[in-house]
C-alpha cells in the first residue's frame, strides 16, 4: 500500500493487480494490471523521475520483475527484471511521458461497473466484474501458490561480467573496463510478463528481490541472497533510462542466513534484516547513498587506481 498524486490516492495491491483509490470518495477508481496470476505484489514504493515526475515502483514474488507506472497518467513506463545474476549497468528504456494529462482520468465506464469485491478467510480477497452475463475473473487470492512447471528457465537480461564487490560492502566502478560492453545491454520490453519468466529452481532463490527502497534519488531493490540492486534513472536527449549504478554486498553477512526484509530509516540509513535457518536474526545497516554519493565515489576510486598504476611504473 502506498499513497500517491499528492495524498489524493492509495495504491493498493493483495494480488497480481494494483487498485488505485480516491482517498475523498473512498472508491476504488482504477485498476492496473502489471503481473498476471499467480503473481503477487510484495512492494510498493513512489519516487520522482528525472523531471520530478511522481512515479510508482511495484515488485511482485513470482517474475521477479520490477515495473513503474506514471502515477498520474497510469502509464505503464518500464520493467525491468531483477533475478539477473550480473546485474551491474543493466539498463532499460522508459516510455516517455505524455505531454498532457487530463485534469480527470475517469475509467471507461464499462471496466468497473458491476464490480464485486468478495472477501472469505479461506480464498482472501477476490475481484469479479461482470459483462453481459459474463463473469470475468479479474484477480486472485495472494493465498495462490506459485506452480513448477519443468519447462520454466530463468532467463538473463546482462551479458556483463559479475558485479565486483568487496567484502566490506563497497561497489567498485568498472566503467572504465570493457566499454564496448555497454553496447551489449538488452533493453527490456514493456509487454507483460508471463509465467514462462518466472525464476525457478534453489539457485534463484537468492536472486528474489525483497523489497523497493526509495533513497535520495535511487531505488535500492535487496534480494535474498543479501545483495542489493542500486537503480538510477538518467535523462538521455529525447527520452529517460533506468541503469543498474551499483550491486553492495558484504560477504561477511552470507553467514546470517537470507535476507528477508528492509526497511529505510531516518532517510539516512537502509537496514536489512537477515535470518538463518534458526529463525535468529541480525539487522545490517548501509550509509544512503545518493547518486552524487556514488558518482564521488567512483570517480575517488578511478583516480586512487590511476596513482596506483603510476607509481607500479616507477618501480
Amino acid at each position: 500500500m502506498e499513497t500517491a498524486n499528492n495524498g489524493t490516492e492509495v495504491w493498493y495491491s493483495n494480488g497480481p493487480g494494483l487498485l488505485v483509490i480516491d482517498c475523498a470518495a473512498m472508491e476504488i477508481t482504477r485498476r492496473l494490471e502489471p503481473y498476471c496470476p499467480p503473481s503477487v505484489v510484495v512492494s510498493i514504493a513512489c519516487s520522482s523521475e528525472c523531471s520530478g515526475e511522481e512515479v510508482a515502483w511495484c515488485l511482485d514474488e513470482a517474475t521477479n520483475f520490477l515495473v513503474m507506472y506514471h502515477t498520474a497518467s497510469y502509464q505503464l513506463c518500464a520493467r525491468y527484471f531483477c533475478g539477473d545474476q550480473s546485474p551491474l549497468r543493466d539498463m532499460f528504456t522508459l516510455q516517455p511521458l505524455p505531454d498532457s494529462i487530463p485534469s480527470a482520468l475517469a475509467p471507461e465506464s464499462s471496466s468497473l461497473a458491476g464490480m464485486d469485491i468478495l472477501q472469505s478467510q479461506e480464498l482472501g480477497i477476490q475481484i469479479l466484474n461482470h459483462q453481459d452475463s459474463l463473469t470475468d475473473y479479474c484477480s486472485v487470492s495472494s493465498h495462490s501458490s506459485l506452480p513448477s512447471p519443468a519447462n520454466q528457465t530463468a532467463r538473463s537480461f546482462s551479458s556483463l561480467p559479475s558485479s565486483p564487490t568487496s567484502s566490506s560492502g563497497v561497489p567498485f566502478s568498472t566503467d572504465g573496463e570493457e566499454p564496448d560492453k555497454t553496447q551489449e545491454q538488452n533493453l527490456l520490453p514493456l509487454g507483460r510478463p508471463g509465467e514462462d519468466l518466472a525464476p525457478t529452481g534453489d539457485g534463484i532463490s537468492s536472486l528474489q528481490a525483497v523489497r523497493i527502497l526509495p533513497v535520495k534519488d535511487l531505488i535500492w531493490i535487496p534480494r535474498r541472497g543479501g545483495d542489493i540492486i542500486v537503480i538510477g534513472l538518467e535523462k538521455e536527449a529525447t527520452s529517460q533510462r533506468g541503469r543498474v549504478i551499483a550491486v553492495l554486498k558484504a560477504a561477511e553477512l552470507a553467514a546470517y542466513g537470507s535476507l528477508v526484509d528492509a526497511a529505510v530509516l531516518a532517510k539516512e540509513r537502509v537496514v536489512c534484516c537477515f535470518q538463518n535457518e534458526a529463525k535468529e536474526c541480525c539487522l545490517a545497516a548501509w550509509s544512503g547513498w545518493g547518486a552524487q554519493d556514488f558518482d564521488t565515489f567512483y570517480h575517488s576510486y578511478e583516480e586512487l587506481g590511476r596513482l596506483e598504476a603510476c607509481m607500479r611504473k616507477r618501480r
